[in-house]
């Protein structure tokens, strides 16, 4: 059940938060495991029999892996490889064998909705009990919880085991709930407002110059960030309407001075999941020249496979690869020239969005050719674009930036009550805008829903 949707919004997150308080406190996670269940029904029966049996089977292996002795590594292969056989099954099927045999019908399998997100929370909880970071949770309704709660189900952010057991059963706290309603307000207000609005204005648009092109960068990478960011506020925000508190999954990334700080601060958790699972155990970075670029390169190879197995996929990863490389190895003591710097970035990663959103190489090099095409630089349509849209490209420019955030914390000291009392009416506005889009335009799915 998608987070920007009528139904969710103003049917089940009421009726859901209404009972959570009526429950007694004791029944509370019993309350919101059955909840979870209930929310991912709405993606298919199918769906959630894979889903219950990747519950089930992880938490009686990883409990028996626990008990091991010498053998527990024996273990902790089988676990790692049905975990990842199930996850490639369902993804790369379909894919690689239309690929290689493009002559033959294949039937398409549905990658069942957030799988790629919770066979990584699994992953990340198997991998942890077996370098005896924590224990196995012994508790059958604990574990389903962590892996089943639907604020972070579906697309993240990835929280680690520990992390969420912690805050099981805690009291009520006010601010928290203030918190969370505030947080998933905007989040929804950043989803239908801007993102849908500019995956409108790109299904509608074709570059036909210079102008063009640098408008679609733009385009792509507010999209992707308000639609992701704000799926993000939403999930951090219903947690913590439900008493917990996760990991930030941004920290205003389109700011960042390198295309490897890019990174650190945009989908937070799946980079730290990669660090940790991945780059460290390959040797990370204190390892010779040669070895550190082909770590770089096996890391976001598999990034770009998380994301799809097209080859528009495995380019954006070698891609990013390569200028994280490049980076480390040559431009690593750099200082100064900030603003520089974060344009820069701004601008790769913009480009990378290119591989990101296109499937087929004519699209992708149409693009960039016309970047640099100095015959044609500007066309109507452009313009047109930019005069009948420009407030939301300004909006989308000033949002990526803690601007308004700043503003805000220096309008609280002056005067706190009336610094709530104009947050509040202002939250109220962007519920009210953000009804009203969700009413006048068809839905539209989350991007990361695709992987």
């Amino acid at each position: 059940m998608p987070f920007n949707s009528i139904v969710f919004c103003f049917l089940f997150l009421p009726l859901t938060i209404l009972l959570y308080f009526l429950v007694p406190k004791k029944l509370k996670n019993l309350y919101l495991l059955l909840i979870s269940i209930l929310f991912y029904s709405y993606s298919g029966l199918f769906n959630t029999i894979i889903l219950l049996f990747m519950v089930f089977y992880n938490y009686i292996s990883v409990r028996k892996m626990d008990r091991l002795g010498k053998r527990r590594k024996y273990k902790l292969i089988e676990i790692l490889i049905i975990n990842l056989f199930v996850l490639c099954y369902f993804k790369y099927y379909y894919l690689l064998l239309s690929n290689l045999f493009q002559n033959v019908s294949f039937k398409e399998i549905l990658l069942p909705l957030g799988m790629s997100f919770y066979i990584f929370t699994i992953v990340s909880y198997v991998l942890d009990v077996y370098h005896r970071k924590i224990e196995s949770e012994k508790n059958f309704l604990s574990f389903s919880l962590y892996v089943l709660f639907f604020p972070k189900l579906i697309m993240g952010p990835i929280v680690r085991y520990q992390d969420f057991k912690k805050q099981q059963s805690q009291e009520f706290q006010p601010s928290l709930f203030h918190s969370g309603c505030k947080r998933f307000v905007l989040g929804l207000s950043m989803k239908v407002i801007l993102a849908d609005t500019f995956s409108k204005i790109l299904a509608s648009y074709e570059p036909a110059s210079m102008l063009g092109s640098i408008l679609i960068l733009f385009l792509y990478s507010f999209q992707i960030y308000y639609d992701f960011a704000g799926y993000t506020n939403m999930a951090l925000g219903l947690s913590n309407l439900f008493g917990f508190s996760f990991e930030e999954n941004f920290d205003y990334p389109y700011l960042s001075k390198s295309v490897g700080e890019f990174f650190r601060r945009w989908h937070i958790t799946l980079g730290k999941w990669f660090r940790d699972y991945v780059y460290i155990p390959l040797g990370g970075s204190r390892v010779s020249k040669p070895r550190l670029i082909m770590n770089l390169l096996i890391v976001w190879l598999l990034t770009g496979m998380w994301h799809g197995a097209t080859f528009n996929f495995i380019l954006w990863g070698l891609f990013l690869g390569m200028i994280i490389a490049f980076e480390k190895l040559l431009f690593s003591k750099i200082h100064g020239f900030r603003i520089i710097r974060t344009i820069l970035t701004f601008f790769i990663i913009s480009i990378s969005w290119v591989f990101f959103f296109h499937s087929d190489i004519n699209d992708i090099t149409s693009i960039l050719k016309n970047l640099i095409n100095t015959h044609q630089l500007t066309d109507l349509s452009s313009l047109f674009l930019i005069q009948n849209n420009g407030i939301y490209l300004i909006i989308g420019l000033i949002g990526i930036t803690p601007f308004v955030k700043n503003i805000g914390k220096r309008f609280q000291k002056g005067s706190n009550l009336l610094y709530h009392i104009f947050t509040s009416f202002f939250l109220l506005i962007l519920l009210c805008l953000s009804t009203a889009y969700l009413i006048s335009y068809s839905y539209q799915t989350f991007l990361y829903f695709n992987f």
